[in-house]
């Protein structure tokens, strides 16, 4: 890769913003992706791999990884193999008996049927032990890189604490949640569900996120769960073939926007990109760019600098040069690397619409040259349009033109439009002045 063109793609990466809120599992997609790009030296990144390996317990890849770089694996990682296996093997023979009871499907659903964990032990007489070593069992897999077998071993002992539901949800639980999460993630379950006994990826997100809403512990260490939650749901979002919409919502929430205001402000790259690629967001459009302006000083790129040229500044010659920057930035991002095609028709239709918007007479003719199309192509084409988009125009073939109406919003509309953000606004005032306040207080501590 060309040094000027390596250099422009390097600024657009933000992966080193990234990697802080994933786990280290999570992380291993995106090197595999970056080492591809050629964008890196290829060596100093399997030795960031290396690192990121020697916190899990996935030997054989540490061991070909030293062998890709023509290094040979140190003796310890073969001793501490042979220690994994002996400890799997341990573990194993101590979840043996609860093991044996969820391969059977007729005892897995007296389980169901049982009250609470205690009533489950003394069904199958277990010891609670046994079932808190089935954590202990699929922690061990999952870093063992066997996430289908965590995830089910995870799913399963969630299954059976949930039984008591006049027990709060505890850290362990909760632990359990995001290993689930992740374990979903790493084995791409992103579909819908299509059984009683399968859970959705949306599922295990707001079920972490009610247990972030009752959490009762400092709001920054909530607000920095939530900032981890919101990167985790990046994958289902970004790298799914279909997204549910109440992923979609969760993702460009009131609260989300603000955590991200105020924790990773980076996340306003894939708000962005989330309003250009789903369609389905379109009613939040001006709301969320208004965020995405006032947030522009701490964060921009150039797919956020295109939202704001189109939908703040009405500059359409800025839209169009941060449009093909975006191309860039696709390439380099590893949620969005397959999105370019999509992208770039969805932004052009949101200039094309915006543009009808704003000017009352559109020369048809002036449009097809822009557009590459025969005058009666484009005809055909902008009435589609103007079908699909609701807007309130009508086409006049004899002057060969588009004619926009201008309706003034209602008065209802208008108060709509003073008040919204009210939300979001007090929020990021309130956090302003616990900032000061902090500030004065540390000044007149030190004097």
């Amino acid at each position: 890769m060309a040094d000027a063109e390596g250099q422009e793609l390097v600024q657009y990466d933000i992966s080193l913003k990234v990697f802080p809120f994933l786990d280290r599992h999570l992380i291993f997609p995106i090197l595999a992706f970056l080492q591809d790009g050629g964008l890196y030296d290829n060596v100093m990144l399997q030795r960031g791999q290396l690192k990121l390996l020697s916190e899990t317990n996935m030997i054989d890849w540490a061991i070909e990884t030293y062998g890709g770089i023509g290094e040979e694996a140190p003796q310890e990682l073969y001793d501490r193999r042979d220690v994994v296996l002996q400890q799997l093997e341990s573990i194993r023979e101590r979840v043996m008996p609860l093991l044996e009871v969820l391969e059977n499907e007729e005892k897995v659903s007296q389980i169901a049927a049982c009250k609470n964990i205690d009533e489950v032990c003394s069904t199958f007489k277990l010891d609670i032990g046994v079932v808190d070593g089935l954590v202990q069992y699929a922690k061990l897999q999952y870093d063992c890189g066997n996430y289908t077998l965590s995830g089910e071993l995870l799913k399963h002992y969630r299954s059976m604490m949930a039984q008591d539901s006049e027990q709060s949800l505890t850290a362990k639980q909760a632990s359990c949640i995001w290993g689930s999460l992740a374990s979903c993630i790493l084995n791409r379950e992103f579909e819908e569900s299509d059984g009683a006994n399968t859970e959705r990826v949306s599922d295990v997100i707001y079920k972490i996120n009610d247990y972030l809403e009752k959490l009762k512990v400092r709001k920054k260490e909530v607000l920095l769960q939530r900032a981890w939650l919101l990167h985790w749901t990046l994958f289902p979002i970004f790298t799914a073939e279909r997204v549910e919409l109440k992923l979609l919502d969760f993702f460009i929430n009131e609260k989300s926007m603000s955590a991200i205001s105020l924790a990773c402000p980076h996340l306003f790259r894939y708000v962005a990109a989330a309003l250009i690629l789903q369609k389905r967001l379109k009613h939040l459009l001006k709301d969320t760019v208004w965020v995405i302006q006032h947030e522009a000083e701490v964060y921009s790129d150039p797919v956020t600098r295109f939202l704001v040229a189109l939908y703040v500044d009405m500059d359409f010659d800025e839209a169009q040069a941060e449009l093909k920057k975006c191309e860039s930035v696709c390439k380099v991002d590893y949620f969005l690397k397959d999105h370019w095609a999509d992208f770039q028709e969805n932004a052009r239709l949101l200039i094309f619409e915006t543009y009808c918007r704003i000017h009352q007479c559109i020369n048809i003719g002036m449009i097809s040259s822009k557009l590459n199309m025969q005058a009666e192509e484009a005809e055909v084409w902008i009435v589609k349009l103007i079908q699909s988009a609701k807007l309130d125009a009508r086409i006049d073939s004899e002057k060969s033109r588009v004619v926009m109406s201008k309706v003034p919003p209602s008065i209802y509309q208008q108060v709509i439009e003073k008040t919204k953000n009210l939300s979001f606004r007090s929020t990021m005032m309130l956090s302003n002045l616990e900032k000061q306040g902090k500030e004065m207080k540390d000044t007149k501590q030190a004097s």
